[in-house]
């Protein structure tokens, strides 16, 4: 018996040495991902000897680009610098995620524990979240005027639904035979919810927020549609009609680096609170 378990614990500790060697490579694929992809845009912009398979007009070079956003910086963009376009953006962007996750991750999670809150609340978030977002636009702006609440509305009404059903299938796929066994040891309810329920429901509860992210960027963009004289989707909208394609790029890079930013945040965050996923 202790040959089996001295056996199990070299396994382990010889798994546990190769766990940063996996984290270097699969780091190296990464930066070569991105390496290609950098290197297939120089190509298709001239960088080099050779000419632009695609036009400036049309793909402005990494060198314009980058000239570009350091122009933005010093200039900024129809009257305001480029941090107050970024920053009303993260405030319209932020104030509806915070919302959703605040009050949807609460409202899953009494869902999937209790059937009279799902009876009440399900049908109209299920009803509601195929509905095209967008296409309420008007009628938003028509009932909570052309300010950012209106926005920032814009951005919780496809989040929402997701967050709240992703917390709610996560309880409902908790092994029923955990909470069994707790509830014939006498655990009281809050007991089972603070031990089983929530630490087992965690992992489908981030995974619904990081999830959420792409949906809410993509919202940010229709929000500032309309109705608005600043944001950096505005900044990128409006530089569309004048053909100012690097300005549009810069707009778009820092969006892409909004979300993938939050979305290693929140996987940051997931691998500290959730430490004991896939370890079973």
């Amino acid at each position: 018996m202790t040959d089996v378990y001295s056996q199990s614990e070299a396994v382990l500790d010889k798994h546990d040495e190769k766990r940063p060697r996996k984290r270097l490579n699969d780091l190296w694929l990464t930066l070569a991902t991105f390496s290609g992809l950098l290197a297939a845009w120089l190509i298709a912009t001239g960088t080099g000897p050779w000419d632009p398979i695609i036009q400036p007009l049309f793909l402005p070079s990494p060198a314009l680009v980058i000239q570009t956003f350091f122009q933005l910086l010093e200039n900024g963009f129809q009257g305001k610098s480029l941090g107050q376009h970024v920053g009303i953006s993260l405030y319209r962007f932020s104030t509806a995620f915070i919302f959703c996750i605040l009050i949807g991750v609460p409202l899953g999670l009494l869902m999937g524990m209790n059937r009279r809150v799902r009876a009440i609340f399900e049908p109209p978030i299920q009803a509601i979240r195929p509905v095209p977002k967008i296409a309420l636009l008007p009628l938003f702006l028509i009932w909570f005027g052309i300010g950012d609440l209106s926005k920032i509305i814009v951005i919780a009404a496809p989040v929402f639904p997701i967050i709240a059903i992703s917390a709610m299938q996560a309880v409902q796929s908790v092994s029923r035979m955990k909470i069994q066994a707790a509830q014939s040891l006498g655990a009281s309810r809050w007991t089972v919810f603070a031990r089983i329920v929530l630490p087992a429901s965690l992992p489908g509860i981030f995974t619904g927020i990081r999830l959420s992210i792409s949906i809410a960027v993509t919202m940010l963009v229709a929000a500032e549609l309309t109705a608005t004289s600043e944001g950096i989707a505005w900044m990128a909208l409006t530089a569309a009609e004048f053909l100012a394609t690097n300005i549009v790029i810069v707009a778009v890079v820092i969006m892409a680096v909004i979300g993938f930013g939050l979305d290693r945040l929140f996987w940051l965050l997931e691998r500290r609170i959730v430490h004991w996923s896939g370890k079973d």
